[in-house]
């Protein structure tokens, strides 16, 4: 039989079905409509621009900027705390920890990245290794947890299996630059024929991917659909965290600690300019 690690180090990803209580989830999201959505707070940074911004809710009542690093968003309103506590008791779920310690032989990791999705925006297909990395290169863990049964006109989740082991050799203008980085990812599914994998994601499942392993979200079909779901990103508390494995300049992290955790503390929320890659809003909801 083959082991969940051996599975993951093959695919560059595995599911785990009904991994978190449904129970949790359901708690959360009554937390989420409370504290967060129906709130007087008003301003969160979000994750296509890293700005932050006032809440934006189209007609069927849905969040349309995803919450970037959700889990830093309690350090300048403390009237988020319990909503961010709620969020990390999922994000770092004993079940999710343990898994990754399985899938990677790390016993521990660190949160590097967090975001929430109340709908899907169309994530094009993209490594993050090309954003984010540890060094030695390929061992952050993405993780994408379905906060609800995810239907496919909401714009689905995908991978390319087995792409984790492929490394792309890019030009100069191709690393600065996300928007030729990403056609490029664009020409090789299509050209190559590589298969994209689009899994039926229920309530409570999780799916860990591999820093290389192409992955994104399939643009939405009806905008009636909510795609609840948290993505975070966890790199084992040994390694150095990296700009990206094309340059690997090694970047200045500070962290707070929730519970045995220890959570890094982005730039989303301090009031200092992101020196790492901005993606292009043309890209999403395209593919």
């Amino acid at each position: 039989m083959i082991s969940l690690k051996q599975k993951f180090e093959n695919n560059g990803f595995v599911i785990v079905r009904s991994l978190i209580n449904k129970k949790l989830i359901s708690s959360f999201i009554d937390i989420y409509n409370t504290d967060f959505l129906n709130s007087e707070n008003n301003t969160y940074a979000k994750m296509n621009s890293q700005s932050i911004g006032k809440k934006k809710v189209n007609k069927y009542g849905y969040l349309q900027d995803p919450i970037a690093d959700i889990h830093c968003l309690s350090l300048n309103n403390k009237k988020y705390n319990n909503f961010v506590n709620k969020s990390l008791d999922i994000i770092l779920n004993k079940k999710i920890l343990k898994t990754l310690e399985k899938i990677n032989s790390f016993q521990k990791h660190n949160l590097m990245m967090s975001m929430m999705f109340d709908q899907n925006v169309g994530t094009p297909p993209h490594q993050d290794w090309y954003y984010l990395d540890s060094l030695p290169n390929g061992n952050i863990t993405g993780v994408w947890i379905a906060l609800e049964n995810i239907d496919y006109k909401a714009g689905k989740f995908f991978v390319v299996p087995g792409s984790n082991k492929m490394i792309l050799k890019l030009k100069k203008d191709e690393v600065k630059k996300p928007d030729l980085y990403e056609k490029k990812i664009k020409l090789l599914l299509k050209n190559k024929k590589y298969k994209i994998f689009v899994p039926n994601l229920k309530k409570g499942d999780v799916l860990f991917w591999n820093s290389g392993t192409i992955h994104g979200s399939k643009k939405t079909v009806n905008n009636k659909f909510s795609r609840k779901s948290f993505t975070a990103h966890f790199l084992p508390s040994k390694l150095k965290f990296v700009t990206n494995r094309y340059e690997n300049k090694i970047r200045r992290v500070e962290f707070f600690k929730y519970k045995d955790q220890y959570c890094r503390i982005t730039n989303s929320y301090k009031n200092i300019k992101k020196k790492s890659f901005k993606r292009s809003l043309n890209s999403f909801n395209k593919f």
